[in-house]
């Protein structure tokens, strides 16, 4: 299967109990698959999965996917890639059984953080996974977050592993973006930085996986489509427009700041976010207003 293309990392919705709110899920998940993008990224760290119990994780895997294969049409079928990912490999696999049943095209797990873990185990990591769900797997590559800086002769091994299709690179080091996709031609490599998202398309990746496409999918396709035309300027004046979009969210705090958007857009009802992330203040919200109200997002 080709997994190139732009994904959306979705968020989960909840009410003011920090219960998931199951309504607002399937209308976002609606939007989104009405966007003109090619998939969703699901429970992931923009979905506050580590924020989730293992159940509610897999709760929220089946009623994305079962909401984005009731809107599939002959001409409009999204990909699916479930996040599964957790520090321990236990509750991956747990999650993993459960996407595997379900009509997800791929899994993806983020390397283990916290705990130091040696290269050799973060392989077996991988393997286990894999073999619990039976199906592809996009290995999420987050040096920040992760606390793991792997080598690109690593993250080539990682990609080697039986099964493993593609990577999700979420790394401003765009040297290593272009030798991982030379290095490695016939995997699918993701920009996970939605603000280099056209720097990451020119150092060889094949689409990305981003928070904010939540909110500027014709956007993002845009830039995509600039690249591929090699209009280099079209593509940097796109990219401006959205980081503009991504400067504001990361004031705000960007998971709370998209769904502040989605609920002012009638998207979703609530915009609550599980403790202890933080609210989006009044200073932030008249910000995001004028982004609004200025159509660019």
């Amino acid at each position: 299967m080709n997994f190139s293309g732009l994904y959306a990392a979705t968020l989960t919705p909840f009410n003011a109990d920090e219960s998931i709110n199951h309504q607002d899920l399937v209308s976002l998940i609606q939007y989104n698959c009405a966007s003109g993008l090619d998939g969703l990224y699901v429970g992931g760290s923009t979905a506050e999965a580590f924020l989730c119990s293992t159940q509610e994780r897999i709760d929220t895997l089946a009623v994305t996917a079962e909401a984005a294969v009731a809107t599939e049409t002959a001409e409009n079928k999204v990909k699916l890639i479930a996040h599964v990912g957790d520090i321990s490999t236990q509750k991956s696999e747990a999650i993993a059984r459960a996407a595997g049943a379900m009509p997800y095209d791929a899994i993806s797990a983020v390397t283990p953080f916290y705990y130091p873990v040696a290269f050799n185990e973060l392989k077996k990591h991988y393997n286990d996974i894999i073999q619990a769900a039976g199906k592809p797997m996009v290995v999420y590559n987050f040096p920040a977050f992760a606390g793991m800086n792997l080598s690109g002769e690593q993250i080539s091994e990682l990609l080697n592993i039986d099964g493993v299709v593609a990577l999700k690179q979420t790394s401003a080091n765009l040297y290593q973006m272009e030798q991982i996709t030379r290095a490695n031609p016939e995997k699918t490599v993701f920009n996970g930085f939605d603000e280099i998202l056209a720097s990451g398309l020119v150092a060889g990746a094949q689409g990305g996986i981003g928070s904010t496409y939540n909110i500027q999918a014709q956007r993002v396709i845009a830039i995509q489509d600039a690249i591929a035309n090699n209009d280099a300027a079209k593509a940097t004046a796109l990219q401006r427009e959205a980081n503009t979009v991504i400067d504001t969210l990361v004031a705000a705090g960007v998971i709370p700041g998209l769904k502040y958007v989605l609920k002012r857009k009638g998207i979703i009802a609530n915009d609550y976010c599980r403790r202890p992330l933080n609210a989006v203040t009044d200073e932030n919200k008249a910000k995001l207003d004028q982004l609004i109200e200025a159509g660019l997002c």
